[in-house]
């Protein structure tokens, strides 16, 4: 795949930021992965980060050089003093010390760059795609060869370091720049107006470099040089601006480019507060599963004649029936409930209301079929004793005086009957009246 043909064109993305030679304790300690902010680090990288230009000791050897040139220039000077014999700017510089090799501006005198692409475009390569690694994939190989090239082309031997970072969300290179630059002093003859230079001084300079000099430039020279493998220059904003200008209308508005760090702080608590989220929902279906399975266990133990579905217990408890205290149903189903006494306690409630349900209605189909059946027998007790009369006229006054016995026992057992009815009905009233009060 030589990476000449897209559907979609990615820009190239270069970025650098100013860094001192104070910064490189803590540079490392990020590239090695132990301090720094690391928030953003995948836990399981597709491989490891690597170096491209530079050893181990990149940061050492550099701190080292700029210590070895700022004690060079120290002892050219006052050796330049003393050759003109200046004593006293000899005892001052002596109580100074040496100077850093560099002028002081906000940005530094190296620079950190980083080169990337948006994630797609490696995502799209086939070994991605089909899952074949980070080595099998050419878009991350024709980058990284490209960028290296690059980094090579624009700084030379001023590039002191590269690496490619694999264990973050995507595929980037970083880069360090140390521009050293002999500078040369000269002085000024008064008679002839002749510059001559009296001494040379090896400095830090980043404006050596055009690309370092010219952010426009910059892009430019890495639009062109990627562009063999498919990518494009960055968008031209400031050209977009000073033709805004030149038209009177409003320019675009400036991009405001965050540091790395804060970028990363940002997105940790982005990420704290998902995780948070995803916490108190986990726990909400945690609950809801708790519950439904509680249900689902009672139920089945009811229906296996292990629970007593209308017993009244504590919140969260359930009632065996006599006799399967000590049953695996009826012990599951304790379990359950009282890792979920909501459940438990829906269950029970729904059960009560049904089995209460049940027998209401089981008890009214009851008393009018013992209704139907009294009347029935009435009948018959009044047939009876309308035939036994006609006998009894008969046969004598014993047999009749049992007979009119008859009229009397169907009245008592009648209100029998009645006083049963009106019972149950006093106490369903009185549960009821309880069960609002509460």
């Amino acid at each position: 795949m030589d990476g000449s043909h897209f559907e979609t064109r990615y820009p190239v993305v270069l970025c650098f930021e100013g860094i001192g030679p104070e910064h490189l304790a803590g540079y490392e300690k990020h590239r090695k992965r132990v301090g720094g902010d690391i928030g953003h680090i995948l836990e399981h990288p597709p491989a490891p980060n690597r170096l491209l230009i530079g050893g181990e000791d990149w940061a050492a050897n550099a701190l080292a050089e700029i210590a070895a040139i700022k004690a060079q220039n120290f002892a050219a000077e006052l050796e330049a003093l003393e050759q003109r014999k200046r004593k006293k700017d000899i005892q001052k510089r002596l109580a100074e010390g040496p100077h850093n090799p560099w002028r002081p501006t906000r940005h530094g005198p190296m620079r950190e760059m980083i080169l990337t692409v948006n994630k797609a475009w490696f995502d799209a390569d086939p070994a991605a795609v089909f899952g074949e690694g980070v080595e099998h994939n050419q878009r991350i190989a024709d980058f990284e060869e490209r960028s290296i090239a690059w980094l090579k082309d624009a700084f030379g031997d001023d590039v002191i370091h590269a690496r490619a970072d694999l264990d973050e969300e995507a595929y980037h290179i970083h880069a360090v720049i140390m521009p050293r630059v002999q500078v040369e002093m000269t002085r000024t003859d008064k008679k002839t107006g002749e510059k001559k230079v009296i001494a040379t001084r090896l400095m830090l300079q980043p404006s050596k470099f055009d690309v370092i000099e010219d952010y426009e430039h910059a892009q430019d020279s890495v639009g062109e040089w990627f562009s063999e493998i498919g990518l494009d220059r960055g968008e031209r904003r400031k050209a977009a601006y000073r033709e805004a200008i030149a038209k009177g209308e409003t320019p675009p508005p400036k991009r405001m480019h965050s540091k790395t760090r804060d970028w990363r702080r940002k997105k940790d608590l982005e990420l704290a507060k998902r995780e948070r989220d995803l916490e108190t929902r986990s726990a909400v279906v945690e609950e809801k599963a708790a519950e439904a399975e509680t249900i689902i266990e009672i139920t089945e133990a009811v229906a296996q004649g292990a629970v007593d579905p209308v017993a009244q217990t504590a919140e969260g408890a359930l009632a065996p029936v006599k006799g399967r205290e000590q049953d695996e149903v009826f012990l599951r189903a304790q379990r359950h409930a009282q890792r979920s006494p909501k459940g438990a306690s829906r269950i029970a409630k729904a059960f009560r209301c049904g089995w209460g349900a049940m027998f209401e209605t089981a008890r009214k189909e009851a008393l009018a079929r013992v209704n139907a059946d009294f009347r029935a027998a009435n009948k018959t007790l009044e047939e009876v004793r309308g035939l036994l009369a006609k006998i009894g006229g008969t046969l004598g006054a014993d047999l009749s005086g049992n007979i009119s016995k008859l009229p009397d026992l169907a009245r008592r057992l009648k209100m029998t009957i009645s006083a049963g009815n009106l019972s149950h009905e006093r106490s369903t009233e009185s549960r009821r009246t309880v069960r609002k009060k509460y």
